[in-house]
């Protein structure tokens, strides 16, 4: 990514368009092709335990959120996944089939954390491909302080031991965050599970990759091409807050997933917290480029926080940067707290898009734009002018395939290679799952099965369908 603007003293680099020979994973639809539409209680406060910021030019999937380890920065799946046992047995009366490690083949690292991996799986029984995220129990043990864990293992004994109550939660509110999404632009589960010493989700594989990772080639996005993903995002958002009373509070490009199609799709709940729209929160929590001020001062927040984030991300997209950089953390969130002083817009930027980024990112929620509320006059911004808002409406309501050509379209000459992901995970050697006799830590309540997915690929596996469409 181009740094924009100066920081700290620094020069100011102008930024030129991309060379035209440059090799491109993707092909990107030029404008002709677009049509234009009309107008018509956390308290986990981790100043000092943030990361350092990443360069600007740097491979943006390092930045990292902040009080827990983050939870996938490439979390991925596109082939539905459904076992060959549940469809076998669908018209019998045997027992339900229930996932398990050894029914899934790994065959590449897609990415790593702090939490543990993503991996590309094949389902043996069906040569079907997900993504398998999967975090070490030991991740939600602490030796010292804790509670005594009253969690029994599959024995209906206490296991004896510590847990950490916040990572271990969040562990659970992922899962349970996941299993109530149905939009086309969030991530899909199909299964949740775990061993004697990890979890794993099976997820939807997005073979386009990371957004920012084409992005990276390309510098930043024009504008028409930036409000078609500004607009799914706004979609995966309000669904969340309007539909299932969520809060992202971790929305950054890395969390910006393509499908095979091109459409972006919002990943990893990790920090995603159920509450209410009264509910004030006060937790230090995100990634600190994206965060909100009164989240930084520590302030009481609310779902205005991922409307800012919002609007860092759509910065990034329109300049290669986020809107507030330094090096070190302490001087990105003194200008987030100050950004009437530090926000500046590069040149090339449309009246515009400078509208629609100073709508978002008011330092004070009260003045901030609440799209939640004020969505229809979103719609009637300029900014969004070639969105067709009524079709990419329709089809996350009815989860159809979209119809509109997506401005990226990834080059996918077979999704088994994994050819949109970074090379530095992807030719990672994986570690063979290892046996661990006795169970670490039994998390209740967290294995999970996509029911209405299976009973839909049950019903076409009847008409020989030869591949589920979803």
């Amino acid at each position: 990514m181009a740094d924009i603007f100066a920081m700290d003293g620094d020069i100011p680099e102008i930024l030129e368009d991309p060379p035209p020979d440059r090799s491109l994973n993707y092909r990107v639809v030029e404008d002709d092709n677009i049509v234009d539409y009309d107008e018509s209680e956390e308290d986990d406060s981790v100043v000092n335990e943030l990361p350092l910021p990443i360069a600007i030019r740097q491979t943006r999937r390092n930045s990292t959120a902040t009080s827990v380890p983050s939870s996938l920065d490439i979390d991925l799946l596109s082939k539905s996944f459904v076992s060959a046992a549940s469809i076998k047995n669908s018209n019998s009366t045997s027992i339900p089939y229930k996932p398990k490690l050894s029914d899934f083949e790994p065959i590449k690292v897609l990415g790593k954390g702090s939490y543990g991996k993503v991996l590309l799986v094949r389902e043996k029984s069906t040569g079907l491909l997900y993504a398998q995220k999967q975090m070490n129990k030991l991740t939600l043990i602490v030796d010292e302080g804790g509670i005594p864990s009253s969690i029994e293992n599959e024995n209906g004994k206490g296991s004896g031991s510590k847990i950490n109550t916040v990572n271990y939660q969040r562990t659970l509110n992922e899962r349970s965050i996941l299993e109530m999404v149905s939009h086309p632009n969030i991530v899909k589960l199909y299964y949740a599970f775990q061993d004697n010493n990890k979890v794993y989700l099976i997820l939807e594989y997005l073979s386009g990759g990371e957004l920012f990772g084409h992005l990276s080639q390309l510098n930043y996005l024009n504008e028409t091409h930036a409000s078609y993903y500004i607009a799914q995002i706004i979609l995966a958002i309000r669904y969340l807050h309007e539909k299932l009373n969520v809060i992202y509070r971790d929305l950054k490009p890395e969390n910006c997933m393509l499908n095979a199609s091109g459409n972006l799709v919002l990943t990893d709940f990790g920090l995603s917290k159920v509450s209410a729209k009264d509910s004030q929160n006060k937790s230090m929590i995100g990634t600190p480029q994206y965060m909100a001020p009164e989240v930084l001062k520590g302030e009481s927040h609310n779902y205005l926080v991922d409307w800012w984030s919002l609007g860092c991300v759509a910065f990034d997209m329109l300049t290669g940067s986020p809107p507030f950089t330094g090096n070190n953390n302490k001087k990105i969130m003194d200008k987030i707290i100050q950004s009437k002083k530090f926000l500046k817009f590069p040149y090339y930027l449309s009246n515009d898009a400078k509208e629609f980024l100073r709508k978002v990112l008011q330092s004070n929620p009260d003045k901030r734009l609440d799209i939640d509320n004020d969505f229809e006059t979103v719609k009637k911004l300029r900014f969004f002018r070639h969105v067709n808002w009524k079709q990419i409406e329709e089809e996350a309501h009815l989860g159809a395939s979209s119809n509109v050509l997506p401005p990226i379209l990834p080059l996918i000459t077979d999704p088994i290679l994994a050819e949109n992901f970074d090379a530095e995970f992807t030719s990672m050697t994986f570690t063979p799952p290892s046996s661990v006799e006795k169970d670490i830590l039994h998390v209740k309540g967290f294995s999970y099965i996509n029911e209405n997915y299976l009973e839909m690929i049950k019903s076409q596996t009847s008409l020989n369908s030869p591949e589920p469409t979803f």
